[in-house]
């Protein structure tokens, strides 16, 4: 073994296991020992009975030096060695500079200083002693070398291990670094190519990062180098506040719902107000909000479309029934009191009575109206379909409109194209949206200190735009899904019924056009109106609803019934009233005679039991109902199919008004006045 192998243990740490563990003591071989007042000659006789090949020198108790067998032996051993020195004391022959070491030198010094000696004090074995100086006992060499090679192979043993454990923890390294490139791309991905605007926000509102959506959304504002906006900078007051206490419940760390989120509006340049949600979360680890916009602007619009498209839906689905009822109540009403006031009227007198009857008509009048109004929006009057000019339309709107713009004192702007703005539609009625749109909108600047109206048709794409734009009170938030529903209205009672813009939507809807609004208090009112352009060719085809055909001669036929013999008159109606009305009309003007029933069945029964010269009949009644009467009457007595007369309080439509063309057979719709009865009869029996 090489004099210099300990010295490659120098940087052992002195925390290693090992050596804490074994102590100078452990590595003890033997205690023997020799006292300093023995001679060479009773030394030498001990070594003979001992097989160490060194032994201690002590002084009682006290170390003194080192003796080896080897040098015993080299003084004897000569030839004249025994007789000149067997009697010298073994304190005066002791091995020069022989290593000693104390019991509290730590296991590595000790290796380092003995087996870092050189030449022959390489090989000595080593004495240990206490603090004191007191002999313990020799630590041989090869015990030092054990020790050394133990430390070795433990020293390896760890450097296996730990090399083993640093493996494992560069696996574990390269995972977690490859798991943070996927997170890193993930979030690149996530956070910048978001479709929605994401934003890292300070707990005052500050943006401090945010992806290319929300910078499309800023604009220039988010372009400044070094500067982000403030969000509640961007918000109206109304949101503002709500807006940083939420910030701070966010920072406080209160606790909020999984999915909480809130609903604030952003005045963005470019863009104006647009409504979003925000989806907020504290970022623990940074302190920021997380804040995901979603922008519910378009949304919003579509489900306030969406609310009036399923609201008018629902009104026309009940306004027809409600309205047939509604007339089959008034016609008696309206009838009965125009006969009463017809029968004073001949008796002279009675102007109290008659003032009364008076009202009543009038009040029942105007519920028809009323109820027409409804049914324009259930089933719109028929069509008569032409192309038109929508330019042209505003024209004649307008100068209707001139002398109540001139008595509000309103500026009117009226914005024309070069070019005509072709439509296929009914103008009238194009003509009853605009002049409706153009009254509100002056009786909304009734208040207001400027008044200015303006009205544009444009063509844009496949579309006409007409646009009616007000400076007057405008209409708040809350109210703007609601301004098209029945009745619903802000004027008082004498201005109006709340039927004009359900009438319009009612027109635009029938026509395959759109009608929206934008508004908000104070700033005045903008409502537009879409509809389908015409092509050079298109005309009305023959899905477009027309007007009951007048019978022939009915414009030219003679009021007269002189000639004609006393009448006998069926009249079917499920509702008495409306017979018994019927009944005394006819009888009492014109002296016919008439029987009545309530059903079809019965109607029938009669028809095929005796000869009738006119029949009235209704055609919604339960069981068998008008139009099977009318079918029975082609088939069976088709003679009298030109002597038959409807009474209905259906509102009507297409499908209705081509039956009755196709079988030639007139109608009028309830309520009806006695006159308008009385003159349908005798234009019917006249053309028959």
């Amino acid at each position: 073994m090489s004099p210099r192998k300990g010295l490659a243990w120098k940087a052992i740490p002195a925390q290693d296991p090992l050596i804490e563990r074994v102590s100078p003591i452990a590595l003890v071989d033997h205690q023997e020992s020799v006292q300093v007042g023995e001679t060479l000659e009773q030394v030498f006789e001990w070594f003979r009975h001992h097989p160490q090949e060194f032994a201690a020198v002590v002084d009682g108790g006290t170390y003194a030096g080192l003796i080896s067998r080897g040098h015993l032996g080299a003084l004897l051993g000569t030839r004249f060695g025994f007789t000149l020195h067997s009697r010298h004391l073994i304190q005066e022959h002791l091995l020069p500079e022989c290593m000693v070491t104390v019991s509290t030198l730590p296991l590595m010094d000790l290796l380092e200083r003995a087996l870092s000696r050189t030449g022959e004090a390489f090989y000595q074995d080593v004495p240990l002693v206490d603090p004191e100086g007191m002999f313990i006992g020799i630590i041989p060499v090869p015990a030092l070398v054990r020790a050394q090679s133990a430390l070795i192979a433990e020293q390896v043993q760890l450097a296996e291990s730990r090399r083993d454990e640093l493996l494992a923890r560069n696996q574990d390294l390269f995972r977690s670094l490859h798991q943070l490139r996927q997170s890193q791309g993930r979030y690149e991905t996530l956070f910048q190519h978001s479709p929605l605007a994401v934003a890292l926000l300070h707990p005052d509102g500050r943006i401090e990062a945010h992806n290319s959506k929300l910078q499309a959304l800023l604009g220039p504002a988010g372009d400044r180098e070094g500067f982000l906006p403030n969000l509640a900078d961007l918000m109206p007051a109304r949101h503002r506040e709500s807006f940083l206490e939420l910030l701070s419940l966010h920072e406080s760390g209160a606790s909020l719902a999984c999915n909480h989120a809130d609903e604030f509006t952003l005045q963005l340049p470019g863009l104006g107000e647009r409504l979003f949600k925000f989806h907020m979360s504290l970022v623990r680890e940074t302190g920021q909000i997380c804040t995901i916009l979603h922008d519910l602007t378009e949304q919003r619009a579509i489900e306030r479309k969406m609310a009036i498209n399923d609201k008018a839906d629902l009104f026309e689905s009940l306004v027809g029934g409600i309205a047939h009822e509604l007339n089959n109540k008034l016609a008696p009403v309206l009838g009965f009191s125009e006969l009463l006031q017809f029968k004073l009227e001949a008796l002279g007198g009675h102007d109290d009575l008659r003032s009364h009857c008076h009202a009543i008509s009038q009040s029942a009048q105007e519920s028809v109206r009323i109820i027409r109004q409804l049914l324009q929006l259930s089933r719109p009057a028929t069509m008569e379909l032409t192309r038109v000019d929508l330019g042209g339309i505003l024209q004649e709107a307008a100068s209707i409109m001139r002398f109540r713009l001139r008595s509000a004192d309103v500026e009117l702007r009226l914005i024309l194209p070069e070019e005509p703005v072709w439509i296929l539609a009914d103008a009238a009625q194009i003509k009853q949206v605009l002049i409706n749109l153009m009254i509100n909108s002056v009786d909304a600047m009734e208040q207001a200190p400027r008044r200015v109206l303006e009205v544009g048709v444009e063509a844009r794409g496949a579309q006409a735009s007409l646009a009616v734009v007000d400076t007057g009170s405008g209409i708040a938030p809350d109210k703007h899904s609601r301004i098209f529903d029945p009745f619903y209205t802000t004027k008082s009672v004498d201005r109006g019924t709340g039927l004009g813009l359900s009438v319009c939507l009612g027109i635009v809807r029938q026509h395959h056009g759109e009608i929206s609004v934008t508004s908000a208090p104070g700033e005045g009112t903008q409502f537009r109106v879409l509809l389908p352009l015409a092509t050079a060719e298109e005309l009305p085809g023959p899905g477009a609803s027309r007007a009951l055909a007048p019978r022939p001669g009915q414009d030219t036929l003679p009021w007269s019934m002189e000639g004609l013999p006393r009448m006998r008159v069926l009249v079917i109606d499920d509702e008495e009233y409306i017979t018994s009305l019927v009944q005394e009309l006819l009888r009492s003007r014109l002296g016919w005679r008439v029987e009545r029933v309530h059903d079809g069945r019965q109607a029938i029964q009669c028809l095929e039991n005796a000869r009738f010269d006119l029949v009235i009949t209704d055609l919604r009644m339960p069981g068998v109902d008008g139009f099977a009467v009318l079918g029975w009457i082609k088939d069976f007595q088709p003679a009298l199919l030109p002597r038959v007369l409807v009474v209905t309080g259906d509102s009507g439509g297409a499908s209705l008004d081509q039956q009755l063309i196709d079988l030639g057979v007139p109608a009028i719709r309830k309520p009806f006045t006695p006159e308008e009865l009385i003159a349908q009869c005798r234009t019917t029996l006249a053309a028959s």
